[in-house]
């Protein structure tokens, strides 16, 4: 908060000013050599704890100092603060809601601060000997605020500091004597520590199933990651199986398209066989008819011409047999269609492992919505 101080120009933030031991603005302030300063009494309770050791320190720095310094009020100091109290308090009087000073006898005078620690509402002229009383003492004060107004009971105009759990409302303490007797009452302080504690236990309760709902899942993951290890595991088997079986089902193919290949060699050698002796027995004819021809006994080439007169291949031609052929044309056609029906196969069960992992998710997917996390805090 920003403080103009009065008669001059200068603005100064109000917590350079305050004591880092007690939190407020200094009290009678006294300056240590490393140039920190301090309420005089906050400083010496401060350094009462560090007697034993002989060794005196400053709370904020760390500094150390030996033997104690002298401690001595420094006046410059202590007239700025004073000011900058004085200032402040007319200024919460003037922005401090309408409350009353609770140590007020008769006239009430309006409250400028209200003393935390004390829960009282102190007047400008009761503040100074309530300070003077708690120097040193952790008594933190706020300025009477709109905010802090509402903390006011309107029909008493005392600090509602009573909580009635009957009728679920905070109420002062003139309030429990007239419209609450015989009810639950407690302090506000236990009934916000109460609250506090269940709303505190509630979130842990909600932490601890959000750790084991974390927990489940990750589980879950663990899970899925090993089963699909798994599936891959087995379906690389089955591939593998799947793939020799084939290959068999290759090397028998390929067994009997040899073996339809011998056959027919064997046969064509057959065929080879009986026509070179044909060819034999032609070049044989060609030569006793070439004989015949040269001679001259005409009567002996007409008792002779007759065994002539059927060449070898004169209705004893071999027949060749295309058998093996046909049995090799037969044997690519059934492959083809093998090879044809089994991309068939492979294409319609894939569709169907493909459509059953997506029924899966949509299952799953309609079970997670219907079943969402419990975050529930009761």
């Amino acid at each position: 908060m920003q403080e103009k101080m009065a008669g001059t120009n200068i603005s100064v933030d109000k917590d350079q000013f305050c004591c880092s031991v007690c939190l407020e603005v200094l009290w009678e302030p006294v300056t240590i050599p490393c140039g920190h300063s301090y309420c005089m009494e906050c400083i010496k309770g401060y350094w009462r704890k560090c007697e034993l050791k002989a060794e005196f320190s400053c709370p904020q720095c760390r500094r150390t100092f030996s033997p104690r310094p002298a401690l001595a009020r420094n006046t410059i100091l202590a007239d700025i603060v004073e000011k900058l109290r004085r200032t402040s308090t007319q200024e919460a009087g003037e922005k401090a809601a309408d409350v009353e000073c609770d140590v007020c006898t008769g006239k009430k005078h309006q409250a400028v601060r209200f003393c935390v620690k004390c829960q009282t509402f102190y007047c400008e002229m009761h503040l100074k000997p309530h300070n003077e009383r708690n120097r040193g003492r952790m008594h933190p004060l706020s300025e009477v605020t709109k905010q802090l107004q509402k903390r006011i009971c309107s029909r008493h105009n005392k600090l509602r500091d009573f909580y009635c759990r009957t009728d679920q409302q905070s109420i002062c303490s003139l309030c429990f004597k007239d419209g609450h007797k015989g009810h639950s009452v407690v302090s506000v302080m236990e009934e916000r520590m109460e609250k506090q504690k269940h709303l505190e236990e509630a979130w842990k309760k909600s932490k601890l199933r959000c750790k084991e709902r974390e927990k489940e899942l990750r589980d879950i993951v663990k899970y899925v990651k090993r089963s699909a290890q798994a599936v891959e595991d087995d379906s690389e088997k089955i591939f593998t199986r799947l793939l020799r079986s084939v290959e068999r089902k290759h090397l028998e193919v390929k067994e009997l398209i040899r073996g339809e290949e011998r056959t027919a060699l064997e046969q064509t050698e057959k065929l080879l066989e009986r026509l070179n002796q044909q060819i034999v027995e032609h070049r044989r004819g060609e030569a006793e008819l070439e004989a015949l021809s040269n001679t001259e006994d005409h009567i002996h080439f007409l008792q002779n011409y007759k065994t002539l007169c059927a060449p070898p291949d004169a209705g004893g031609r071999p027949s060749i047999d295309v058998h093996p052929y046909f049995s090799l044309l037969i044997l690519r056609k059934a492959l083809t269609e093998l090879r044809d029906k089994v991309n068939e196969v492979c294409d319609r069960e894939s569709t169907k492992i493909a459509e059953l992992v997506d029924e899966e998710h949509n299952q799953s997917a309609e079970n997670s919505l219907s079943c969402p996390l419990n975050t529930d805090t009761d």
